[in-house]
């Protein structure tokens, strides 16, 4: 059982954590902001997502948990390397769960309650989730999962708004250029149901084409009527080139996120 106090605690001790990375650079001291943000999104979300399924509060304040921490390598990442890339730099995922047990941040709570926060963190960035994950282990997983896509959207949907106003940011979109075109395998992938890869991403319509992927691996009723309530499909689509293969991406993905 989690009570109160421990998850007030656990969030006390990010803050401060977080604290310790004040960038001299207003860029970057930008984006690590917007990896903070992007946390108490996530937390919301999980949250939204876990009321849903009927948890009871102690559950709930699991999965908040596992989101508070999710990105707690992020910070260490960025400070070291200057990019969110994983391919560029580190596992951020894997860097968290090791300053977590570094530090031994989760030393008070019961060794049941630490390895389900490690193992969702540990499997929040994978492409998926192995199918011998089973039980809690597996519930946790699959929760911050949905919520950490749910946030991403809504970080690219503000991003993509103050883009057009002319203010953009490359960290954000992975580092990609601005060329024209799709890639024909991520198009493909959709098509067919499947989650785009990242290895086939050559430009920032190809991040576009990856979010629009990210549905196929929601788990939860309410993670995808999130998605539909807030029009994310369409906003991310508005960027794309209009072609007969966007419409046919977004009548596939609309009707997906139909399916009860």
């Amino acid at each position: 059982m989690i009570d109160q106090s421990a998850r007030d605690t656990l969030k006390g001790w990010l803050e401060d954590y977080i604290r310790g990375f004040v960038m001299p650079d207003p860029d970057r001291q930008r984006n690590i902001d917007l990896k903070n943000e992007h946390t108490a999104g996530v937390c919301e979300a999980i949250l939204d997502v876990g009321a849903s399924l009927g948890l009871n509060e102690s559950d709930l304040r699991l999965a908040e948990i596992t989101a508070m921490f999710h990105d707690v390598g992020r910070f260490e990442q960025y400070r070291q390397y200057g990019t969110f890339v994983d391919r560029k730099s580190v596992n951020h995922a894997m860097l968290g769960v090791r300053i977590l047990g570094k530090l031994d941040v989760l030393k008070n709570l019961d060794r049941t309650s630490v390895r389900t926060i490690l193992t969702a963190i540990a499997n929040h960035n994978r492409f998926r989730i192995s199918d011998a994950m089973t039980g809690r282990n597996r519930l946790f997983s699959k929760l911050l999962r949905d919520a950490d896509k749910i946030d991403i959207y809504r970080v690219m949907m503000q991003y993509y708004q103050e883009k057009s106003a002319g203010v953009t940011n490359d960290t954000v979109e992975m580092d990609l250029p601005p060329e024209p075109g799709m890639s024909a395998d991520m198009c493909r992938d959709i098509l067919a149901g499947r989650i785009a890869k990242t290895g086939d991403m050559r430009n920032q319509n190809d991040f576009r084409l990856l979010q629009l992927g990210w549905v196929y691996d929601l788990n939860f009723q309410r993670s995808r009527e999130i998605i539909l309530e807030k029009k994310y499909v369409d906003r991310i689509i508005s960027g794309l080139p209009h072609t007969d293969t966007v419409r046919k991406i977004r009548e596939k993905i609309i009707r997906y996120l139909h399916q009860p």
